[in-house]
């Protein structure tokens, strides 16, 4: 039985507000009607389109500059200021937190900071596939009242860290509304294709240059334009050597916010990725019934079934094979969007999530 209390609330960490996996994750999260019967509060930093979002989806939004949490200064005094801050707007507003939720590990400090000064439980998402024992360690998730991880694999390596209890395995989710009827599949091969990720390394954007070079020497690759999802990488921190490239035209987009609207202009999608926890901009292009060529990360292999649209992760040659393979049989080959679609309907809706998170606040609050 849920608890009866108007007053109860849980409160939302997350510092960036940029659209990206993890704010649009806990955009639907907040929205469901489940967390909405905790009178979810959101604490971001100033600005930005998940601000924006909340707000527009009636969740109150605390809008602070949030502290370089790990400095020598923000475990001095910094973290603390933040919290008093914070308590102080949410007082004003009538506004008593019974449970802190950190969307990621970068959140532990400050979350754990904010649970302390509010007298709050606290809960721990962890998303990123870049987290280390270590970060795990210095961000101090291990004394969150619940921990859950948002993948398979990822749940395991975090449990490997934890023998001594039970991290929770929660993934993230999408809404039924969101998966729309398959795109008509081009009659020519697509000449306009979309990459999809980030500058950052492990985004594997090289990796796909470098697949895309390895087609052009041998011959295999007709003039085509890719399109990036993001702003063109600095070449001291992510070398694509495009200068290797004449037959393929690179284009970046820079940053996107109408993902599955930009999704719907193109025939084909390609996702690089070296890692992911869960990988939602995957699962949102096969949503939006878009074919998708995909590293194995994540939990793509939950949904797409269609081997001849997914490759290993981190190997280039494997990826041009791939993609050499859907370009030369285009016409003909099962680009798998209907079975992925008919799985994400049934292991990745929105609503085991959202019942699984109301589920664990109640125990929080019972055990508090």
């Amino acid at each position: 039985m849920r608890t009866k209390s108007v007053n109860r609330s849980v409160l939302f960490v997350q510092n960036r507000t940029h659209r990206a996996g993890a704010q649009t994750c806990l955009a639907r999260l907040l929205r469901h009607e489940v967390i909405k019967s905790w009178n979810p509060v959101l604490v971001c930093s100033p600005g930005g389109w998940l601000a924006d979002e909340c707000l527009r989806i009636g969740v109150p939004v605390i809008e602070e500059p949030f502290p370089h949490s790990r400095s020598l200064g923000g475990r001095l005094f910094g973290n603390a200021a933040f919290a008093k801050r914070v308590k102080k707007s949410l007082a004003a507003r009538s506004i008593f937190p019974m449970v802190v939720q950190a969307n990621d590990h970068q959140e532990g400090l400050l979350g754990l900071q904010l649970g302390k000064i509010l007298g709050a439980r606290t809960a721990m998402f962890l998303r990123s596939p870049t987290m280390t024992h270590e970060d795990y360690r210095k961000y101090r998730c291990g004394e969150y009242g619940f921990i859950s991880a948002v993948g398979d694999d990822f749940l395991h390596r975090v449990q490997s860290w934890e023998s001594g209890r039970e991290i929770a395995l929660i993934r993230d989710g999408i809404y039924a509304d969101e998966i729309l009827p398959p795109r008509s599949r081009s009659v020519a091969c697509p000449e306009r294709i979309l990459v999809i990720g980030s500058p950052l390394v492990w985004k594997g954007w090289a990796d796909f240059i470098e697949a895309l070079y390895l087609l052009e020497r041998e011959g295999s690759l007709r003039p085509t334009q890719f399109d990036f999802t993001g702003d063109k990488p600095n070449v001291a921190h992510n070398d694509l050597k495009l200068d290797r490239l004449s037959i393929a035209h690179c284009n970046f987009l820079g940053r996107v916010e109408g993902f599955r609207d930009l999704v719907l202009g193109y025939d084909l999608v390609i996702n690089p990725t070296r890692m992911e926890t869960f990988g939602m901009a995957a699962v949102e292009v096969l949503a939006a019934g878009v074919p998708l060529l995909s590293s194995r990360t994540g939990v793509i292999e939950l949904v797409q079934k269609a081997d001849t649209m997914l490759f290993p992760p981190a190997q280039p040659a494997a990826l041009a094979v791939a993609f050499k393979r859907v370009l030369l049989r285009w016409g003909e080959i099962d680009l798998g969007v209907t079975k992925a679609q008919a799985a994400v309907r049934k292991t990745l809706l929105i609503d085991v999530p959202a019942r699984s998170l109301g589920d664990a606040y109640e125990s929080l609050v019972r055990t508090a």
